[in-house]
């Protein structure tokens, strides 16, 4: 009986000393097949849809308000407070009977005559009167107004030319990033916004992003109410992207009192975190696009250490909420068309930790011989 005790505890000192000489063994065993996959979930067909549909918060060009300010191109029309010249026969301008003798006379020569276009549109000629509704009429239309006035009073039609001696200029207001930011006066056809920048000098070296343009507050506007006493009413802002940092999106009218702000351009950035060789935040500047190997190549390549395989966009939605997208970069040593997925300023390319990486870390750190070789995760997986 006490033989058959003895066998029985030496088995069991035997059992206890194999077992925990087995431990070590079979857990290095369990971690490595554990660390030999990354456990990586990829994301479903709709998660990529929203994921695509996510774009950068940027501000809304109203487009209505745009083409209500266009240009009106052609010949110049005339403004009230313009200072026209008309060159006519000296007869038309003889008012007096002294002034007919004299024009009838051999040495009578044609004379410049001058006026200005009144508040309420009209202008006055000598003998034929008053000349309503000139502005906004090109030059020869006002000449042909001008003949059919005298038409009564000559037996043939008169020869008259007619040019702008002085025009009415409108202040506007220009700020930011120009290179010569102050007030200017502007003539009826110079009142544009790319006329205002020639003006300027021109957007800055360091470039923008939109340009402003706010309506003066003694315009109103009773568009949107509908009403003829919204005199409080102050018309919203047009804003227009500016292309390639220093060329506006369009060309507008501007009108008297107008101010218009050049937002200086403040540089997008991207980030790529974790395992990368240089991660930070990257500069995305306008009419550039990147993908995702070039933004981990901006960050100095992966790290060749863990050898990761994925990378993680995160991105923020349009209505606040961020969208996480994992995408497998290398597959059986090749790279994936993963690497061409768009970046997009704001994105953070997130190279992370997987089971796998962290066992080549894990790896690499356990086996290190002094003479400068190193043992990569790849040489026990392959």
């Amino acid at each position: 009986m006490n033989f058959l005790l003895q066998i029985i505890l030496v088995a069991k000192s035997t059992w206890a000393r194999w077992s925990s000489a087995l431990c070590v063994p079979l857990a290095l065993c369990s971690i490595l097949a554990t660390g030999c996959v990354d456990q990586v979930r990829m994301p479903t067909e709709d998660q990529l849809a929203a994921f695509q549909r996510s774009t950068s918060i940027e501000s809304a060009v109203d487009m209505d308000r745009v083409r209500k300010a266009r240009l009106h191109t052609g010949p110049y029309r005339v403004v009230r407070g313009d200072v026209l010249e008309f060159t006519m026969p000296a007869l038309l301008r003889a008012v007096t009977a002294a002034q007919v003798q004299a024009a009838q006379g051999q040495n009578a020569v044609d004379a410049p005559y001058i006026c200005r276009v009144s508040n309420d549109g009209t202008i006055t000629l000598p003998a034929a009167g008053e000349l309503k509704d000139v502005v906004g009429l090109s030059l020869a239309d006002i000449e042909e107004r001008v003949v059919d006035a005298y038409e009564g009073q000559v037996i043939l039609r008169p020869s008259i030319f007619a040019r702008v001696l002085e025009y009415n200029t409108s202040k506007v207001y220009i700020a930011g990033a120009v290179k010569t930011p102050g007030v200017y006066r502007l003539r009826a056809d110079q009142m544009t916004l790319v006329s205002l920048l020639t003006e300027s000098g021109g957007i800055s070296e360091i470039g923008a992003t939109v340009v402003r343009i706010v309506r003066s507050e003694d315009r109103t506007s009773s568009e949107d109410t509908g009403r003829q006493d919204a005199g409080n009413v102050q018309e919203p802002a047009i804003l227009l992207p500016v292309v390639g940092m220093n060329i506006p999106f369009r060309d507008v009218a501007l009108e008297e009192g107008d101010t218009v702000v050049v937002e200086q351009i403040q540089m997008p950035l991207f980030t790529v975190i974790g395992l990368v060789n240089k991660p930070g935040n990257y500069e995305y500047p306008p009419m550039v696009k990147y993908n995702l190997m070039q933004a981990i190549a901006f960050a100095g390549g992966l790290d060749l250490v863990s050898e990761p395989r994925y990378a993680t966009i995160y991105r923020l939605a349009p209505e606040g909420s961020i969208v996480r997208i994992p995408f497998q970069l290398v597959q059986e040593n090749e790279l994936t068309e993963a690497i061409n997925t768009p970046i997009r300023p704001g994105d953070v390319v997130a190279i992370e930790h997987t089971p796998r990486t962290r066992m080549n870390t894990m790896l690499r750190n356990m086996v290190h011989f002094n003479t400068g070789f190193y043992i990569y995760g790849r040489d026990i997986w392959d």
